[in-house]
């Protein structure tokens, strides 16, 4: 639940189990109308989160009126799809942010000072990049490529305005002279940050905590990751 916006799920495996979210739906509408709210069942959607070729399809119902199914849902700014796979979503942000690093460059084409430069840049543009990445922090290289060249756009045109020397294609000088680093960077940052306030209890996630894999070795030895990465067969 975040604000007006509600979510239910449940594992499907049978009809059965569609049948009994089908129920817990219905006790959920029973209970808003009972304290005088209702849904808009024109924004209500569901969506089948799955790998399988074959997918249950089942039509839920909201107050009588049908609930319709969707393959991709933007949710509180980030796109999901049925295998949860942000590629749609990252093309979608990169796309927006390279709109708005257009009027950025535009509007600070006469800028002679770096740091009000990267002010507006980071503000405005990188923000864009970096919301919520701890979702859907690329695991391909494609992905990742996508994001960077937003910011070797804004290097490129930032050497210009600024005049500052660099090799081509090489635009460390100019990160170096403005002071940023590459987004992956920042992204692997976020993540140790996020993971350390959710062992630390800042996050309350007990769910998500429980995926953590904490090694506990039965004697002394070299090694000392605290960590067990479970193998997995794919990205």
């Amino acid at each position: 639940m975040f604000a007006d916006d509600l979510k239910i799920f449940s594992r499907v495996d049978t009809l059965s189990d569609c049948d009994s979210l089908q129920s817990d739906l219905n006790s959920m509408v029973s209970w808003f109308n009972s304290i005088g709210l209702q849904f808009n069942t024109d924004k209500c959607h569901s969506m089948s989160f799955s790998r399988s070729r074959s997918i249950i399809k089942y039509t839920y119902i909201i107050n009588n009126s049908i609930v319709e199914s969707v393959s991709m849902k933007k949710d509180l700014g980030v796109i999901l799809c049925p295998k949860l796979s942000f590629h749609s979503h990252i093309e979608a942000m990169c796309c927006k942010s390279l709109k708005t690093l257009g009027f950025v460059l535009r509007l600070s084409k006469e800028f002679k000072l770096s740091a009000s430069l990267k002010s507006i840049y980071c503000s405005l543009v990188r923000s864009l990049l970096e919301y919520a990445s701890v979702l859907w922090d690329p695991c391909t290289a494609v992905d990742s490529s996508l994001i960077e060249r937003v910011q070797r756009r804004f290097l490129s045109s930032s050497a210009f305005i600024l005049k500052i020397n660099h090799p081509p294609h090489d635009y460390q000088p100019v990160m170096q002279k403005l002071g940023l680093v590459s987004l992956a960077d920042r992204r692997v940052e976020a993540n140790l940050l996020f993971l350390h306030k959710l062992i630390d209890g800042s996050i309350d996630a007990p769910s998500l905590l429980a995926q953590v894999g904490f090694k506990v070795p039965s004697r002394q030895t070299r090694s000392s990751a605290p960590f067990a990465i479970t193998p997995h067969t794919t990205n």
